[in-house]
């Protein structure tokens, strides 16, 4: 049995933390001791407690606050685990010198996101002094880092995973609906890089759009208002339906007939891989980890990102084939059984976790000897 500890520092619930709960449960269910750090009263701690993991909350708000830092050295003096992995950066610099301080660990850095590094000393030395494997979850954000100076030799690619036994199979219907408006689904988090706005564009652009699609996002976010506004001058209201932010998303994607995310940065979707797992057809853009999950033509379609023409189109194209939406979904939900299962994920994280405890000439112990 390792000892983990891992350390969230976000107060919203996105696709990091649904992807830091998931290897939680599975870590957990596989017989290892789970602590986790995190923000009070967040629905990562709630749901974290539900697992029956030994939480902590901690309000972490800053790189360097000295209160934060005491508390966290705290824990770590109780917990000592085995490997201190950080989901999120901001508490990565004070958890590695407070675990310098008292406990002998393997340090774990989770990268979730597509964006560069910063460019200064002190995010390289974050990100290398007493690290020893940064986990990325695509190829892209590998590609990335060493792009920032991260050394390859101290990155790992683990791909993100679903639990597909959640997901009975499903087959598309694919006959034409009969004048039933065909349902585009999108679920993100309402922020700029997710490319909602252009999402709004596109169906402006489609002919018929009010009688033949219907589009439902599902999310919440500080871009709220100004995309029902746009929707609004589109006169596009009725059209779209802002569902606002739910954790469990499994009723609106079996409702969904196409899966569009149109964002500007993606390390790898957790959105997509559930759309794959409900068989469904992907529109996207080929940015980040994107084209790592979707194989142009074969299950879904990728376009440029901020080209709401071409969004358009792809939209239009999947609307008036049923057929190539089956065929799509179902090669969707293949390629996720054979290449982005949660058990794979766990597996893998699990071997790389044991390499790192051998090269640290230690034991995996528990967590209260």
């Amino acid at each position: 049995m390792v000892s983990f500890l891992f350390v969230d520092t976000e107060r919203v619930w996105r696709g990091g933390q649904d992807q830091l709960f998931t290897l939680l449960a599975g870590l957990h269910g596989r017989g290892h001791k789970i602590h986790l750090v995190c923000q009070p009263h967040t629905l990562l701690e709630t749901r974290a407690r539900e697992l029956e993991v030994s939480v902590h909350p901690l309000s972490i708000r800053n790189e360097t606050g000295v209160v934060s830092f005491l508390r966290l050295l705290s824990i770590l003096r109780i917990v000592r685990p085995d490997v201190l992995a950080f989901n999120t950066p901001r508490a990565i610099l004070m958890g590695t010198l407070a675990s310098r301080l008292v406990c002998p660990c393997v340090r774990i850095i989770f990268r979730r996101v597509n964006f560069p590094l910063r460019r200064n000393p002190m995010t390289h030395i974050k990100y290398t002094w007493g690290i020893d494997c940064i986990v990325a979850i695509s190829e892209s954000i590998r590609l990335q880092l060493q792009m920032c100076g991260i050394p390859n030799s101290r990155i790992r690619t683990i791909y993100e995973g679903m639990d597909v036994s959640l997901y009975p199979r499903r087959i598309l219907d694919s006959t034409p609906t009969g004048g039933k408006p065909v349902v585009v689904g999108t679920v993100a988090h309402l922020s700029s890089e997710k490319g909602h706005k252009y999402l709004i564009e596109a169906a402006s652009a489609i002919p018929g759009v009010r009688e033949k699609l219907r589009f439902v996002i599902v999310g919440d976010g500080e871009c709220l208002k100004e995309l029902k506004d746009l929707a609004k001058r589109h006169e596009l209201e009725e059209t779209f339906q802002f569902a606002g932010f739910h954790s469990d998303t499994s009723q609106f994607m079996g409702s969904f007939d196409i899966f569009a995310l149109p964002s500007l940065s993606e390390g790898l979707s957790s959105a997509i891989l559930e759309a794959m797992a409900n068989s469904l057809p992907i529109v996207a853009t080929a940015v980040g980890g994107i084209p790592e999950l979707v194989n142009n033509g074969e299950n879904g379609l990728l376009v440029a990102p901020g080209d709401p023409a071409a969004l358009a189109l792809a939209i239009q194209r999947l609307a008036d084939n049923p057929e190539e939406r089956r065929r799509m979904g179902e090669c969707g939900r293949d390629r996720m059984e054979a290449q982005f299962t949660l058990e794979r994920k766990i597996r893998e994280t699990e071997q790389l976790c044991t390499l790192l405890l051998k090269g640290s000439a230690r034991s995996p112990r528990s967590a209260y000897v």
